[in-house]
């Protein structure tokens, strides 16, 4: 360090303050481990107010356990029985601080939250594909090229951190949020994944997964398992998945062929497409609408005609195929193509309407 006439040593590992500390005593310089970098990188892109938020916790959780070691020269200056070193003093009040300032993020965090899931209830009935991928993989680029946004994108780490949600036009006309999520990174930091838990829930309640992967990297492997190990931490490792790999127009044409053989053996079901040259999109759409196809039940419903509301909903929410009237028990028979989640919901409520049919008809009470 001092040949090289530096004043900060950044280390691509995590440091514990003890560390940290001798090795800025041995070096006179100034020390910085990798959470506290991408901390400093966090703070410098967090443009929400969730964002900044999320990234002021967690930053202040890194510092309480590093406390001690700031004050430590300080500790031993007053002596005596019953004294502590005015370094003890500060150590407690920061700590204090520290305490109470966690203390009114969480509870702010916390009502973002709760606005947030009222949100993602409301669109419960509504497909939802979340992007997912190693940090500049081009998510954001895909996210607005799909969905026609200007959101920001940058050549760099980072580049977005908060998600952002739009409707997505498919192809078949059914009704799809996409989300736009935070970019991962190897050996993110748990702090950090506590932080962002309420971002990555759209991950973890999304229909499909789309994980985008930099082709161009040289270690775009060892990035897709970076990623797939955070997806195990949020318990989202078993969700349906689609591979995307960007950035084909980086790749040179030899090693782009050698490159495609290689990840259509492992993942047959890939997409490899340049978003930035608008290359290979309309497969990615084709793609998305096979999913929403599979993912439909074929089915008949008989669904009471006084139900006209839930008629309605499954005109709007599902693919009729056909419908005729059935006079003599009042019901349409409906022929139709329901996306699996709302299955469920469709036949509670036909089945909530006969059994309260039944029960005033066999003993003339009130089912409400």
């Amino acid at each position: 360090a001092q040949k090289a006439g530096v004043n900060t040593l950044v280390f691509n590992n995590e440091l514990s303050p003890s560390q940290s500390r001798n090795i800025s005593d041995l070096t006179h310089c100034n020390v910085v481990d990798r959470t506290e970098l991408i901390l400093a990188i966090f703070a410098r892109h967090a443009r929400t107010n969730q964002a900044k938020l999320q990234v002021e916790l967690a930053q202040l959780e890194y510092n309480y356990t590093r406390l001690k070691h700031m004050w430590r020269h300080l500790s031993r200056i007053e002596g005596g029985i019953g004294f502590r070193g005015p370094g003890e003093k500060q150590l407690e009040v920061d700590r204090r601080e520290i305490r109470k300032k966690i203390g009114v993020l969480k509870k702010k965090l916390e009502q973002i939250e709760n606005t947030t899931i009222i949100k993602r209830q409301r669109r419960r009935r509504i497909t939802s594909i979340a992007l997912v991928g190693y940090t500049n993989a081009g998510k954001s680029t895909i996210f607005n090229k799909l969905t026609h946004e200007s959101r920001f994108t940058a050549d760099q780490l980072f580049a977005t951190l908060d998600a952002m949600t739009r409707m997505l036009k498919s192809e078949s006309g059914d009704q799809v949020v996409l989300t736009d999520t935070i970019g991962f990174i190897r050996d993110l930091p748990h702090r950090l994944v506590a932080s962002f838990h309420s971002t990555l829930m759209e991950v973890i309640e999304a229909d499909l997964i789309l994980h985008v992967v930099d082709i161009s990297n040289p270690f775009l492997f060892d990035q897709m398992d970076a990623v797939n190990k955070v997806l195990a931490e949020l318990d989202a490792d078993n969700k349906n998945t689609l591979y995307v790999f960007n950035k084909i127009d980086l790749v040179r044409k030899n090693l782009y062929a050698f490159l495609r053989k290689k990840i259509l053996n492992k993942y047959p079901d890939s997409i490899f497409l340049s978003a930035r040259q608008n290359t290979g999109l309309d497969g990615l759409l084709d793609k998305i609408d096979e999913f929403l196809l599979r993912s439909k039940k074929p089915v008949v419903l008989e669904v009471p005609r006084a139900l006209q509301g839930l008629i309605s909903f499954i005109h709007d929410n599902t693919e009729v195929i056909g419908v005729e009237a059935v006079e003599d028990q009042d019901l349409q028979r409906m022929e139709v193509r329901v996306p699996r989640h709302l299955y469920g919901d469709i036949i509670r409520q036909i089945e909530e309407y006969k059994f309260k049919e039944y029960i005033n008809k066999k003993d003339g009470g009130n089912y409400d």
